[in-house]
C-alpha cells in the first residue's frame, strides 16, 4: 500500500482529544477538530454504560469526530498515538521495549480497520525495566532528524512528567520520568505552603527567586520546601517570588543530574516553560556550549513528523 496523499493525526491524550487533517507530503494542517474527551473521561463514560464494549464505545466516539475533519465516504488513514493505546483507551497495546529506532522504525504499531474505507494506525508507547510511556516517543521520533541522533546526548521534553531521553548511534536506549510538573501542582495547591504562594506571569522580576530555588534544589529540594513558608510569614519575600522559588526547587532538583553528563543536552520546551529550563540548564551546567534548544517551530510539528515517520516504517 503506498502512502496516502493526506492522513488523519489523532492525539488522544489523558485529558484531551485533537484530530487534524494533515497533507501527508508537507505536513500542512488542513483542517482541525479539538474536545475534552481525553481517554480518562471517555472511559469514565464507557464505565457508566453496559451497552458497548471498550473498543466499540472507544471507536464509535473516533468515528463521530472524523466526520469534522474529513468525509467517511472516501478512504482515510488515522495515525493514533498516546493514551488511544493504553488500558483506558481504545484499545491497549504492549509497550515496545527500549531501545527503539530514533526514526521509529521498531516501534509497535497495529494497523485497525474500522471500516472498508477508514484504517486506523494505533501506536504503542515504550518502557524500559523500571519506566513507562504513551506518546512522547512519537515526539522524540519526529525530533531525531533536528538531533545529533548519532552522537550521544539528552532529549529533554518537558512537562506534567518531563521525560529525559537518552540517544547514542541514532537509538534511544533509556529514559526517566521526573514528575516535577504534577509535583508542583500538588504542593502549590495542597500543601501547608498554598497560602505562601501566589500564581503569576513570569517576568524578570522573578528571575533571581527562580534562581535561587534552582541553586537549593539542585542539593536537594526536600530541606528547603518549608523556607517558603518561612520567608511569607517573615515577609522576606512576596508570595509570587515563592511561586517561582518553588518551581525553581522542582526544576533544579530534576535537571541536577545533567552537570555530571557530558553529551548533548536538547530541550524540546517552548514559552516560559522553555525560558525556566533555559534559565535553570545554565545556572547548573559547568559548560553551556552543550545545550541545543529546539526551535518553537519544529517542536509545533514534531508529533506530525513522527506520525508520518511511523505511516512509512508501517507501509513499507
Amino acid at each position: 500500500m503506498s502512502l496516502p496523499e493526506k492522513f488523519i493525526s489523532c492525539d488522544w491524550g489523558t485529558s484531551n482529544f485533537r484530530l487534524r487533517l494533515i497533507k501527508t507530503d508537507t505536513l500542512e494542517v488542513l483542517d482541525e477538530h479539538k474536545t475534552d474527551k481525553g481517554v480518562k473521561k471517555l472511559y469514565s463514560e464507557f464505565q457508566s454504560q453496559k451497552r458497548l464494549n471498550q473498543d466499540r464505545f472507544f471507536s464509535d466516539y473516533l468515528t463521530e469526530q472524523l466526520k469534522e475533519v474529513t468525509s467517511l465516504e472516501g478512504e482515510n488513514v488515522v495515525v493514533a498515538s498516546g493514551m488511544a493505546s493504553s488500558s483506558i483507551g481504545m484499545r491497549e497495546l504492549g509497550y515496545s521495549a527500549m531501545p527503539f529506532d530514533a526514526y521509529g522504525k521498531n516501534l509497535f504499531s497495529r494497523s485497525i480497520s474500522l471500516s472498508k474505507k477508514l484504517q486506523i494506525l494505533l501506536v504503542s508507547g515504550a518502557k524500559t525495566k523500571e519506566d513507562v510511556m504513551r506518546g512522547e516517543e512519537i515526539q522524540a521520533v519526529g525530533l531525531s532528524e533536528f538531533l545529533p541522533i548519532e552522537k550521544t546526548g539528552v532529549l529533554l521534553l518537558p512537562g506534567t512528567h518531563s521525560k529525559h531521553l537518552h540517544y547514542e548511534k541514532a537509538s534511544y536506549d533509556d529514559f526517566k520520568t521526573f514528575m516535577t510538573g504534577e509535583l508542583f501542582e500538588i504542593i502549590s495547591s495542597q500543601s501547608i505552603l498554598k497560602s505562601s504562594l501566589e500564581k503569576t506571569d513570569y517576568s524578570k522580576k522573578f528571575e533571581k527567586s527562580f534562581i535561587e530555588g534552582v541553586k537549593k534544589g539542585a542539593e536537594g529540594f526536600t530541606a528547603s520546601l518549608f523556607s517558603i513558608r518561612a520567608k511569607d510569614l517573615m515577609k522576606n519575600a512576596t508570595k509570587q517570588e515563592n511561586y517561582f522559588f518553588l518551581s525553581g526547587l522542582l526544576i533544579g532538583d530534576e535537571l541536577a543530574y545533567l552537570n555530571n553528563d557530558d553529551s548533548t543536552i536538547s530541550v524540546a520546551a517552548n514559552g516560559t516553560l522553555g525560558d525556566l529550563y533555559k534559565l535553570a540548564l545554565e545556572e547548573i551546567l559547568d559548560d553551556n556550549s552543550r545545550l541545543n534548544f529546539i526551535e518553537e517551530e519544529v517542536l509545533e510539528k514534531a508529533l506530525l513528523i513522527g506520525q508520518r515517520k511511523i505511516l512509512e516504517s508501517y507501509e513499507k
